[in-house]
């Protein structure tokens, strides 16, 4: 079974699941980093990025997605640019695959459970494979260290079971192109051709 890491228990999903700190149990190259909201009468503050902090990412744009209950958005791997992401309100599920054959982590697979009133930034580098899914109304924020690129989206079906990750729900709402996606190992032939034509010579 994967590794469930949850940012802060929630006490809504009764589903068995590893409680860990700051000793998350991420493929390689995987960070996570609790931010700090700062409450007061008028609202919430929160800072997000600073140019000093070691992300891992230096962003080259912003985005930001709203997710209704149940979406599933995923399973993605790119082979170029690093994610760094977060939620701002509601619930993400964070799916987590290293599909790296050189990596100390390879295989690995994790579940991050993550509050937007508890929020956490996470960095994802190429090679690790990841999904979100929404149990309630969500929206996260996520730059990316180089632009959008839709040839860059490799993906396959969330449910693939070499992808090892136990969703909540084996109904989830998929855009057309997550529902058409086809297999893990099609998945993993792509990326490999993919990271060849942009890094000859060096394993992935």
């Amino acid at each position: 079974m994967p590794v469930i890491a949850v940012a802060e228990p929630i006490g809504r999903q009764r589903r068995e699941r590893e409680v860990l700190g700051a000793g998350v149990s991420v493929p390689a190259g995987v960070s996570l980093r609790r931010l700090r909201p700062h409450e007061d009468g008028r609202g919430v503050f929160a800072e997000i990025f600073r140019g000093e902090w070691d992300v891992g990412c230096h962003p080259v744009q912003w985005n930001v997605v709203h997710s209704r209950p149940n979406v599933l958005r995923g399973v993605h791997v790119h082979a170029m640019h690093i994610d760094y992401l977060m939620p701002v309100s509601g619930i993400l599920l964070l799916g987590l695959h290293d599909l790296r054959e050189s990596s100390a982590t390879a295989g690995q697979s994790t579940l991050i459970e993550i509050e937007g009133a508890r929020p956490q930034a996470v960095t994802i580098p190429p090679g690790v494979c990841h999904g979100f899914y929404y149990p309630v109304e969500t929206t996260h924020i996520y730059a990316m260290s180089e632009y959008w690129d839709p040839d860059e989206e490799i993906g396959c079906r969330f449910d693939c079971p070499q992808l090892r990750l136990d969703w909540p729900a084996r109904d989830p709402i998929l855009s057309e192109r997550d529902a058409a996606a086809g297999t893990y190992e099609e998945m993993r032939t792509a990326f490999r051709k993919r990271w060849d034509e942009l890094y000859p010579g060096v394993p992935c």
